[in-house]
């Protein structure tokens, strides 16, 4: 017995059909790991007014991601969750890369020009060997764009 439920004539989500892979997405969610001794309103600063510029501002990722979102996580929101029986994980925000397909994402890693601007920054905010990485591709069930 299948864990799926049959979708007779899927409904869309924008051009997409829900629950179907996005054949031209594939995302990978960085779990970033704030270094020992940095409050989290310091990492999350950080991360979005230094970090994350040097990052979007590559010549790279402007040719290669279509999606760079930083995910800040929220205190307030954290103790709700505990409170209701979930398990608080030890990473201070997600970042989310999307991109038409892995070996771009993995170009932008690669580069010369990520290893000379953004990897000598990281060990500012970040400690990498705690920083985690899903990769998977995109399928979408819910995407309203209320902008």
């Amino acid at each position: 017995m299948s864990n799926t439920i049959p979708l007779s004539a899927p409904p869309k989500t924008g051009s997409f059909p829900v629950g179907e892979v996005r054949p031209n997405r594939v995302r990978v969610v960085g779990l970033m790991h704030r270094k020992a001794g940095m409050t989290q309103e310091a990492f999350l600063e950080y991360w979005q007014k230094i970090h994350g510029p040097l990052f979007a501002n590559m010549e790279i990722t402007k040719k290669n991601i279509l999606k760079y979102e930083q995910h800040h996580y929220n205190t307030s929101f954290n103790q709700g969750i505990a409170a209701m029986g979930f398990n608080l994980i030890e990473y201070g925000g997600l970042a989310v890369f999307e991109a038409e397909s892995y070996e771009k994402i993995f170009e932008v890693f690669q580069s010369e020009e990520y290893k000379q601007i953004v990897l000598p920054d990281e060990p500012n905010f970040i400690d990498r060997s705690k920083t985690g990485f899903l990769i998977g591709p995109v399928v979408p069930f819910v995407d309203v764009d209320r902008a």
